[in-house]
């Protein structure tokens, strides 16, 4: 230990005593370490930390495959059925969103809320804080269902934290609602992306089997694994087809479970493995550039070392010496680097679910901490090992004979070509990966989304039961709300849609096709919207063949639909859709409706997903309560929210509109994940850059100066500057050439791993692979000309005297 305390305390003398090296090696792994940290942290959170619930590795997401709609809803039905005939599931719980309004306060406010079955809470395993959980009877018709449970932020916020807050009453949607139960501080659901304040049992109907809305929660049973679970499942799905054909409910083959927290990371976790192995490739880097400036500083120390070891020092205790420096250097590093994490950990946190981060945040805690300590030692020992060990096993007595000069002229130190080596294939593994992602962010910036975002201001609207309590009375608000939106001074067209598009929601069902060849007994999902007359005009969205929604298309005309062109290449082989009659099951008296036109597929969820297949119905045939407002503007869409909240105002003082923002604000949120993805992957391959071409720079001047008598001798015999400057230069191509030639190797196997992030564009794209090739090699090459171009300029006479 003594030892040790001595090997220390002549590390830090040393480091005070060249601080150029000190501060160029711990800013060099700072940078790095701090990096690696804050993916850790974000890895910790999402993947490895277990979610907040009792027993999560039971909590499984179910859901249906079908042919145009990748995660289907279950109806009322189906899960109904599964429940009775599944074994393998202890609890199955059903859940979906709904936004209400609040009344009773100063001014009315939308409320985020959830209806689920009466078991929900008991699949999570949470327990209300105070009051009690929904029992079987508070399941009613939702025009009867009068209990809730509230979080325990709402209860703070909009009850005041009141001690007698169970039992009171909150009027949603104009009806009056119990209190029964608060919720633990901090709960939250992340399947939701807001955090859920309000919570109502769903009453489900046994015959509501045409409407899709229900998402699934399971907890496996004891002692059940995830495939026997499934397996069972299928075998109740298959039951359940088999007793009601008729109603077309999911077949075996289209269930599909996942455990819920690998559901909930799914889209995430190939992300932050791609950042961690980035940053993992930086470190490398910058370990290998600290192992050379080390190396060359050891080899410079050589003879003072031969003098320790002839005075009786172990190749140990040598090592040792040389080790605590590189870990100190290690620990400087680390310290440094947390001063970056917080700066790195919101970058982030712009790339993962909002809803994941209310959870788990990322945040620099004990596991975080400990891990960066362990990386700066880890790296200290990495970077000093190799040079410690190449340094202190040359042979003692040789190298006191010599003098300092021809220690250094003499020493041979491959070591140093292959870690500049290894840095230019990390670099270039780095940097194909970030011209891919930029040029995935390109693509998506390039998709024709299928409408017009530019000067459009959205909202949502969700109008009460209870005053509005039928179908009249929807379509006088809605068209009356259309008739004052439109007389605005600066607003060109308005229109409705329930869900639009880019907002995070949406509705399927069964349909069936009038005089189709399909098998009536095979399930048919598409999506469904309510559109008004302008609708397809306000967002710019084309129509194909035959006209858009109008005036001859109202409660009283025949009932009419418009589909998108998916539908027609899904549905009808791409043959003519015109004069085509489709009826949406909604309901058992649904008529068939006539195709009276096909317009563009609009890409509704995801800008790199693509559109699925679209039934759109008259808003004044099929009214709903939750609407979206679209209005094409003038000016600035935002100048306009202040006049939209009026004209609502003066209708309805007791109806909040929420939501209410610029259309381009949902694009932008489509393009911030491969935005922040792209800077983050760019600055790391930027570093990876600027450290790899510094490693080459230092090896050629290394080798220049050892080399400085040799070449003064060639240009005194006769040699042509440019004979040694090719010298040179060959040199550093042959680092170059094996450092580009192992990083395509190497890009060539990872890049397969970031396939899953990119979007237009092949994960071994060959010109992206040439490109960046020449480009790194164009870099290293410069590095190179630098000291060959000094080594070509060396004076014969003044390198032969300093001899």
């Amino acid at each position: 230990m003594d030892s040790l305390r001595q090997d220390l305390r002549y590390a830090l003398r040393t480091l005070k005593h060249t601080p150029g090296f000190t501060i160029a090696a711990v800013v060099t792994l700072a940078l790095a370490i701090g990096a690696n940290t804050v993916l850790f942290s974000a890895i910790h959170a999402m993947l490895l930390k277990p979610l907040p619930f009792r027993n999560p590795v039971e909590l499984v997401r179910i859901w249906c495959v079908q042919e145009s709609i990748e995660f289907a809803s279950v109806t009322p039905t189906e899960l109904l059925g599964w429940r009775e005939h599944s074994k393998g599931f202890s609890e199955l719980a059903g859940f979906f969103r709904q936004d209400l309004s609040i009344t009773g306060g100063d001014s009315p406010e939308r409320v985020r809320a959830a209806r689920i079955t009466t078991n929900f809470f008991k699949v999570l395993g949470t327990l209300p804080q105070q009051g009690r959980d929904f029992a079987e009877e508070d399941a009613q018709p939702r025009n009867a269902s009068r209990a809730a449970l509230v979080s325990h932020e709402f209860w703070q916020r909009s009850m005041g934290g009141a001690t007698d807050a169970v039992g009171r009453d909150i009027m949603l949607d104009g009806h009056s609602h119990t209190v029964v139960g608060i919720l633990p501080e901090g709960f939250t659901f992340p399947d939701f992306g807001d955090n859920v304040e309000v919570w109502l049992p769903d009453w489900m109907d046994p015959e509501g089997h045409g409407n899709h809305y229900m998402r699934v929660l399971g907890r496996l049973a004891p002692g059940v694994s995830l495939e026997a679970a499934t397996a069972d499942l299928k075998r109740a799905a298959q039951t359940v087809y088999e007793a009601r054909v008729g109603d077309k409910p999911a077949k075996a083959d289209t269930i599909t479970t996942a455990l819920w927290q690998d559901h909930l990371t799914s889209t995430s976790r190939p992300l932050l493995w791609a950042l961690w192995g980035a940053v993992g490739f930086v470190l490398l880097i910058a370990c290998a550039n600290v192992a050379n400036l080390l190396l060359v500083r050891a080899l410079a120390r050589q003879r003072d070392g031969a003098i320790r070891a002839a005075l009786g020092a172990s190749r140990g205790r040598r090592v040792q010496q040389a080790l605590a420096e590189s870990v100190l250097l290690g620990l400087f590093g680390g310290v440094l680097g947390l001063l970056l994490v917080m700066w790195g950990m919101e970058l982030v946190r712009t790339l993962l679910p909002e809803s994941m981060l209310r959870m788990t945040p990322v945040e620099l805690n004990v596991p975080a901490l400990l891990f960066s300590l362990t990386l700066s030692v880890g790296a200290g020992l990495l970077f000093g090992l190799a040079p410690a060990l190449h340094t202190t096993g040359m042979d003692v007595l040789p190298l006191l004979k010599q003098s300092s000069a021809a220690v250094g002229a003499r020493a041979n130190h491959p070591l140093r070509n292959m870690l500049v080596t290894v840095q230019l294939a990390l670099a270039l593994v780095l940097l194909v990966g970030t011209v891919l992602m930029v040029q995935t962010l390109r693509n998506v910036q390039g998709v024709a989304p299928g409408f017009d975002a530019e000067s459009v201001l959205t909202g949502r609207l969700s109008l009460p039961e209870v005053k509005y309590p039928h179908t009249n009375n929807l379509r006088g608000f809605y068209t009356e709300l259309l008739g004052r939106l439109r007389a605005l001074p600066d607003v060109e067209t308005a229109g409705l849609v329930n869900d639009a598009p880019m907002g995070g929601s949406n509705v399927n069902g069964d349909f069936t096709l009038e005089g189709g060849a399909e098998n009536p007994a095979v399930r048919q999902i598409t999506e469904f919207r309510v559109a008004s007359p302008d609708y397809f005009r306000t967002l710019r969205i084309a129509v194909k063949q035959g006209r858009e929604f109008g005036p001859q298309d109202s409660e009283t005309g025949a009932p009419t639909a418009i589909v998108n062109e998916s539908f027609v290449r899904t549905f009808l082989g791409g043959k003519e859709a015109l004069g085509r009659r489709v009826r949406v099951e909604w309901a058992d008296n649904a008529p068939f409706r006539e195709i009276v036109g096909v317009v563009a597929d609009v890409r509704h969820s995801r800008l790199t997903q693509p559109a699925e297949p679209e039934v759109y119905m008259p808003f004044d045939q099929h009214p709903l309560r939750i609407m979206s407002v679209v209005l094409k503007t003038r000016r600035e869409p935002s100048a306009l929210a202040g006049s939209v909240r009026l004209e609502l105002k003066a209708m309805d003082a007791d109806q909040p509109i929420f939501d209410l923002l610029p259309f381009d604000s949902r694009m932008e949120r489509q393009l911030s994940r491969p935005l922040a993805t792209t800077r983050l992957l760019a600055a790391f391959a930027l570093l990876a850059v600027v450290l790899a071409g510094v490693g080459v720079y230092g090896v050629m001047a290394y080798s220049v100066g050892q080399r400085t008598r040799e070449l003064g001798i060639r240009l005194a015999l006769g040699a042509h500057p440019r004979q040694v400057l090719g010298l040179v230069m060959r040199q550093g191509l042959q680092l170059t050439l094996m450092g580009v030639g192992m990083g395509l190797l190497t890009a060539f196997a990872c890049m397969r791993l970031l396939a899953s992030l990119l979007y237009g564009v092949n994960a071994n794209e060959p010109t992206v692979f040439a490109g960046v090739a020449i480009m790194l090699a164009g870099v290293s090459l410069l590095a190179t000309w630098v000291p060959a171009l000094r080594a070509s300029r060396v004076s014969p006479s003044v390198s032969l005297r300093a001899e």
